[in-house]
């Protein structure tokens, strides 16, 4: 009943599952029945009804499972749940027997419940992949099915359209947007010689491309597989309770029977078999496990289940996507140099003048510049995009180009000084946006992705907290990697992977016996959140693939919120062990009283619920937990 969730490919969704809906009304039978007899000197026989239906409703499905486990051979939660059902029930104890029911089949599901993420991410994977490609059959476009499509074929891709296969680039020149494949927010130039992956999206150019690999051999049907492997070997934690479980059910039917025995009196052994009802025990992991997920939830961390919360604490390592994770995902203007005799104004006022209808995300970051310099854009006449290079049209009687250095008459025609700047920006790994007026350079524009003011802070909380090692793992080229990892302080950086290339690496520090958590947000980093044992996905701009891959997500793309997540993933694994502790001791003295006779049957089930309000108290005191 319980212990069913721990087998991989049984979990499901917490809110679909006829499990969650019968648990609660099980719990308010219990509800209605204890309210009915509030206030009575003796149960009454509607109360006692309401209390047996809710047992038979949440406890006899788990004494059904205990006994299946027993003739399987198989000890686990559900033995020690049962015996303590039994025992309130031969003493009359109804409510406590129905209250230990229902907080345990509703703890097993908060806690072991988690949606089919793989699943889930490949249907969102496939949503984007095309469906069909036009292939040049006889020198004519075609439509054909996606698994019509062989390798060598010629296919034609337009503006605005996903690219259907790994292909090469034989005429044409465009705009790729990658990001799906090595998140890089920035379009690529690619032209004839270029390769372009499966599913990235092709923005302003017709290229006819030859298909290199196809189906399940291109690199978005390799990712759509990573993530299928990588959850099937997910490592799942073990419940403390479970690990106790094999021994401490037959200790406390052996302190019964061996007071049973010496005594002679079976009260005595009735209260042995009470107050050892593990109910401290068994709400010591559940109670914290609800406390914890409760309290990150208010502070916009959305946990899918208590394992990952546990692994999160005893993470030693935690590695970063660059773009969208550690950067804000949103190119922005850095800088604007002007040449002598320009004004900063003017300048954005005329790359603007020729941007304000493109798409580009480059285009987007000048407009916002323009907006933000309140500067009033007119509209441009003769528009024309040079695939590859730029954008071009006619402002107040001048020809303005804005786009690569090769717009205009090229770096030939640049000043030292503008030279000597767009150097720096390559290094720096921004990207430059070079503007001209007929021909002659105005200046230069920086667009970059900037980094998110508190990644810093974060990574240096991190540091503290005995992290290990922080790393970022990006598709970017080197230099941007390079430029981000001194920003933040991480001590590794990888630069120019794909999604295998991720994958590799956190399995690698995993064989090495580190425990890894990956923040990331994009569709690239689904295999590396589901294979991390930790994973954490941006959940204002994620992708829904990394949502349903990630076991965490941070509502509010606050990055800030790790160091918490960790001390309150230690919190709990401490408040756990605590209470596991505290209840193994309160139930031992309360053994030894009990076949001593100090306590009765009655006087034993007054006791043992005395240790599970203090368990429930403690686990409680994580909701108070702060951020800072």
């Amino acid at each position: 009943m319980i212990g069913r969730f721990s087998k991989l490919g049984s979990y499901r969704e917490l809110l679909n599952i006829s499990d969650f809906i019968r648990a609660g009304f099980g719990g308010l039978l219990a509800l209605i029945g204890f309210l009915w007899d509030w206030g009575r000197p003796e149960p009454s026989a509607i109360g006692t009804v309401l209390l047996l239906g809710s047992i038979s409703v949440n406890g006899l499905p788990i004494i059904l499972e205990a006994v299946r486990g027993v003739l399987r051979k198989e000890v686990n939660v559900d033995e020690l749940v049962s015996l303590a059902i039994l025992a309130c029930l031969i003493t009359g104890e109804f409510l406590s027997a129905a209250v230990v029911s229902f907080v345990m089949v509703i703890g097993a599901l908060i806690e072991e419940a988690v949606s089919e993420s793989a699943r889930k991410a490949i249907r969102s994977l496939i949503r984007i992949t095309p469906t069909v490609a036009t292939v040049i059959q006889n020198g004519k476009p075609v439509s054909r099915p996606i698994a019509e499509v062989d390798i060598g074929d010629l296919l034609l891709v337009k503006p605005g359209e996903r690219i259907p296969v790994d292909a090469d680039i034989r005429e044409g020149r465009t705009a790729v947007d990658e990001s799906s494949i090595t998140g890089e927010p920035i379009p690529l130039e690619k032209s004839a010689g270029d390769s372009v992956y499966a599913g990235t999206l092709n923005q302003n150019g017709v290229i006819k491309i030859e298909a290199r690999r196809v189906g399940e051999e291109t690199t978005f049907g390799k990712v759509i597989r990573l993530v299928s492997e990588a959850e099937a070997h997910k490592p799942r934690s073990v419940s403390l309770i479970d690990r106790y479980a094999q021994w401490f059910t037959p200790f406390i039917l052996a302190c019964a029977a061996v007071t049973w025995a010496v005594t002679g009196v079976p009260d005595r052994a009735v209260a042995v078999l009470i107050v050892g009802c593990p109910c401290a025990l068994i709400l010591a992991a559940p109670t914290a496990i609800v406390a914890t997920i409760g309290r990150a939830a208010r502070s916009g961390i959305l946990i899918k289940g208590g394992q990952h919360i546990e692994a999160a604490g005893a993470a030693d390592v935690v590695l970063f996507d660059k773009t969208g994770t550690l950067t804000e995902g949103d190119p922005r203007v850095e800088a604007v140099m002007t040449a002598d005799g320009v004004e900063r104004e003017y300048l954005l006022r005329q790359a603007a003048c020729v941007e304000q209808d493109s798409t580009h995300p480059l285009a987007r970051a000048v407009l916002k510049a323009a907006h933000y310099a309140e500067i009033t854009v007119s509209a441009a006449e003769n528009l024309f995009t040079e695939i590859g290079r730029g954008i071009k049209g006619c402002v107040e009687g001048c020809m303005i180009e804005v786009g690569n250095p090769g717009m205009g008459q090229g770096a030939l025609a640049m000043p030292t000084p503008l030279q000597n700047a767009l150097d720096g920006i390559k290094e720096k790994g921004a990207t430059p946006l070079v503007v001209y007026r007929d021909q002659e350079p105005l200046g230069i524009i920086s667009v970059a992705d900037p980094v998110r003011p508190l990644a810093p802070k974060t990574v240096a909380d991190l540091h503290r907290l005995h992290i290990q090692r922080t790393g970022i793992l990006s598709g970017d080229h080197e230099k941007s990697v390079r430029l981000v990892a001194e920003a933040v302080g991480v001590t590794d950086r990888w630069a120019e992977l794909l999604p295998a290339d991720k994958l590799r690496i956190i399995r690698d520090l995993q064989s090495r016996g580190s425990r890894v958590i990956f923040v990331g947000d994009g569709i690239n980093d689904a295999p590396a959140l589901a294979a991390s044992d930790v994973g954490i996905a941006m959940g204002a701009k994620g992708t829904e693939v990394a949502l349903e891959t990630a076991d965490i997500a941070l509502m509010n793309d606050d990055i800030a919120k790790l160091p918490f997540l960790i001390r309150l993933s230690r919190r709990m694994v401490a408040t756990i062990k605590w209470n596991i502790a505290f209840g193994l001791a309160f139930n031992l003295v309360s053994v030894l009283a009990s076949g001593s006779g100090f306590l009765s049957p009655i006087m034993g089930a007054v006791v043992h619920n005395v240790g599970s309000v203090i368990v429930v108290i403690s686990s409680a005191t994580i909701g108070f937990a702060a951020e800072r």
